[in-house]
């Protein structure tokens, strides 16, 4: 299904679930939102919610807009499609750059929100991440397009933790995925990486959510590493914290068992009736 957003933008999106159950509304990080649709969406339908995903600005088949993005705008775009659907207040799930959507959304529209998860959010990125940031621009900038295997394998390296990168079972198939992921390009990645490396959230304003908030690390995760996530957790007034053993960046995929379990734990059943 697809709406035009008051925000200028029409957005690709899916409701899953019970119509009467309490609403949870997915957002993902820098690819589609089907990487939600093989475990947690069954998850969450089957403990009662009414599930929406939706694919941000950029990521086809939501319309292509040209950059610049901003990590405001994508916020905004995310409050405009909670009004829009008629879902709010309701809970809300992030990864990745999804997670770093919702701190934004958190602190300007509050009222929108009932509870928020933030899975491996790269608020306050390490040396390492900048370096992985600043080297994707780079080439996107310049359109430069890395070979899909040595892109995968890339990517691989830095998403995973070393127990699933030693695993042939499991890193096989992913990494045939993720050569769909590095063919992908256009204002989709170039924006969302710009709005990452712009953003640059103030402690205060963090200091300032009134909304119940779950932040999840993962113990191998150089994206967003675990000691990171403790501290904005610490910073977050209402905030519980909880850690994945032997997990990288890519949690979803990696441990999607223990990631349901934490959004089960904090947002409980969804029946309304």
């Amino acid at each position: 299904m697809e709406i035009s957003l008051k925000t200028g933008v029409t957005l690709s999106y899916d409701i899953f679930g019970d119509p009467d159950g309490s609403p949870v509304v997915l957002v993902p990080g820098q690819h589609q939102a089907n990487l939600f649709h093989q475990m947690q969406v069954p998850f969450l339908t089957k403990r009662g919610h009414r599930v929406i995903t939706f694919d941000h600005r950029g990521v086809p088949p939501s319309q292509e807009t040209p950059p610049p993005y901003t990590m405001e705008g994508l916020a905004e775009d995310v409050a405009a499609l909670i009004e829009q659907l008629d879902v709010g207040p309701c809970a809300i799930v992030g990864y990745s750059l999804g997670a770093t959507i919702i701190l934004e959304l958190a602190v300007e529209r509050p009222e929108l929100l009932t509870r928020a998860v933030l899975v491996g959010v790269p608020w306050k990125p390490s040396a390492l991440h900048r370096a992985i940031r600043e080297d994707a621009l780079e080439r996107l900038r310049a359109g430069v397009v890395m070979p899909p295997v040595m892109e995968g394998i890339y990517r691989a390296m830095y998403l995973f933790g070393p127990r699933a990168l030693n695993r042939d079972a499991f890193i096989g198939p992913y990494l045939e995925g993720l050569r769909g992921l590095a063919e992908s390009g256009g204002h989709g990645a170039l924006g969302h990486a710009e709005a990452s490396a712009s953003y640059d959230p103030d402690a205060e304003r963090i200091a300032g959510i009134t909304v119940p908030c779950l932040v999840v690390g993962m113990e191998h995760d150089i994206m967003s590493p675990y000691p990171l996530a403790r501290e904005l957790a610490k910073i977050i007034p209402e905030c519980e914290y909880r850690e994945i053993k032997n997990s990288g960046h890519a949690a979803l995929l990696e441990k999607p068992t223990e990631v349901n379990m934490l959004l089960d734990e904090f947002l409980g059943g969804g029946a309304t009736r």
